[in-house]
């Protein structure tokens, strides 16, 4: 301790020089790291968040209904599932203050019991009730109908059936709910249906059971499934567990149902970000603490001559290269340890007047599993910039080299080119090309819409 509290005062703004790059290498890893494993992690609760119902079973002609239950249900991660049946219509037709209103084809669905609690953004309430008789607010439209009204629907092979109105109600999700599931995109439907009825179960199975004895193609019917919030943080690996869980389902069921991965979808896209994060975490975060390493090892070695004289004249005097290299860890170990406490909390005070948190919103595990490896890289760094130039020389040069006077140095050959200022604006003019154009927005025609955000613009 008496060697570096000599060096601090002999030497107190190098050794402050080479402890504030190891903080800023340290800050760099340590705020970044967590930085992005927050996204990752808020990308896969978003997902989550944005599919109300996370898979769409659907039957294939002839299986057990009940079976398929009991297998739906415990399958694992499951918590929620329920029967859903749809029904193919030609059309609706109401009558309405003298005139005769009719629609095109539309969809007749039995919903259970509970379905609206189960899954909260399926269906929003309008006007009327919140079970019975439910019109699509668009076909409400189409029909003049409200509540109260009368309205028929035609049967494929049979006679119309009239029924009165319960409420008017929206669909939020009518693209997922709707989708073709198990058909490829190019022949699935462009769009979801204008006109749709909900009707209790009850009501559906007395009015539509017929219907399938007739012509069996225009009924079908699935499962909404919600599952567990127990997926990973990282959607990519969150991805993998949701397809794997289908693809289990799917082959539990023995080719009795088919799996439309609504929540693996979304997670599809959240994926494609969180692989855009993690390389701009290499491009940026990597590079950051590069550049921070480079200048902790230019500091470092602008004091290398004083260094190899202070090295010649203690071997002069007795000192062992053993000795020599303890005092050069001493160093080392004093330069490390504290840029590395100055680099945690650094970014730590970046992240409570950031993001009101000194976790930039990761997990506890994950705040300090960054922490750790940047306070490896960190000490490592220290040593890599203090003892091992040491060690070298103590190999290569002997005590009449290191005591020697050398002239100036002559610049490298990429200052006398300018190829720093070259690189950093041709960087400069590259982002201005990607980010000029704005951004655009991708609709998708069928299935679960996706969402993906752009962390450069």
């Amino acid at each position: 301790m008496t060697w570096v509290g000599g060096l601090v005062r002999r030497r107190a703004a190098r050794e402050a020089g080479v402890v504030l790059g190891v903080a800023l290498a340290v800050a760099f890893l340590a705020s970044l790291g967590a930085f992005f494993s927050a996204s990752k992690a808020r990308m896969t609760r978003e997902a989550k968040a944005g599919v109300d119902v996370d898979w769409q079973v659907q039957l294939t002609p002839g299986t057990s209904m009940s079976q398929a239950q009991k297998v739906i249900a415990s399958a694992p991660g499951v918590l929620t599932s329920l029967p859903v049946a749809y029904a193919d219509t030609p059309g609706f037709s109401a009558k309405t203050g003298g005139s005769f209103q009719t629609t095109g084809s539309g969809q007749v669905v039995g919903y259970p019991a509970g379905y609206a609690d189960a899954f909260p953004g399926e269906v929003r309430f309008l006007v009327g009730a919140r079970s019975g008789a439910l019109l699509a607010q668009q076909t409400a439209a189409n029909l003049q109908a409200s509540v109260g009204s009368t309205i028929g629907f035609k049967r494929p092979g049979l006679a119309p059936v009239a029924i009165r109105i319960d409420g008017i109600i929206d669909l939020p999700q009518a693209d997922s709910m709707f989708q073709a599931v198990g058909v490829a995109p190019s022949a699935a439907p462009r769009a979801p249906p204008d006109n749709v009825l909900l009707l209790p179960d009850a009501l559906w199975h007395r009015y539509i059971d017929p219907v399938a004895k007739v012509q069996p193609s225009a009924v079908r019917t699935q499962f909404h499934v919600k599952l567990a919030n127990d997926l990973p943080p990282d959607p990519s690996a969150a991805f993998a567990q949701v397809l794997a869980r289908a693809k289990n389902l799917e082959a539990q069921l023995s080719g009795g149902g088919v799996v439309g991965d609504n929540l693996g979808a979304q997670l599809d896209a959240g994926r494609s970000d969180a692989l855009y994060a993690q390389l701009l975490f290499l491009f940026l975060g990597v590079p950051g603490a590069l550049l921070a390493g480079l200048v902790t090892a230019v500091i470092a070695a602008s004091g290398g001559d004083r260094r190899r004289q202070e090295q010649a004249l203690l071997r002069i005097r007795g000192a062992t290269p053993a000795r020599i290299l303890r005092l050069a860890a001493a160093e080392a170990g004093s330069i490390g340890v504290l840029g590395t406490a100055l680099g945690l909390g650094g970014a730590a005070l970046a992240g409570l007047l950031a993001f009101g948190t000194i976790r930039f919103g990761a997990s506890s595990g994950q705040a300090l599993l960054w922490a750790m490896g940047a306070a490896v890289i960190g000490i490592g760094l220290a040593f890599a910039t203090t003892l091992l130039p040491a060690r070298r020389d103590l190999r290569t040069i002997t005590v009449s080299q290191a005591r020697a006077i050398v002239g100036p140095p002559r610049q490298p050959l990429w200052a006398r080119l300018y190829l720093d200022v070259i690189l950093l604006a041709a960087a400069g003019l590259i982002f201005w090309q990607s980010v000029r154009s704005g951004y655009q927005v991708i609709l998708a025609p069928e299935g679960v819409p996706t969402i993906s955000v752009s962390y450069v613009t």
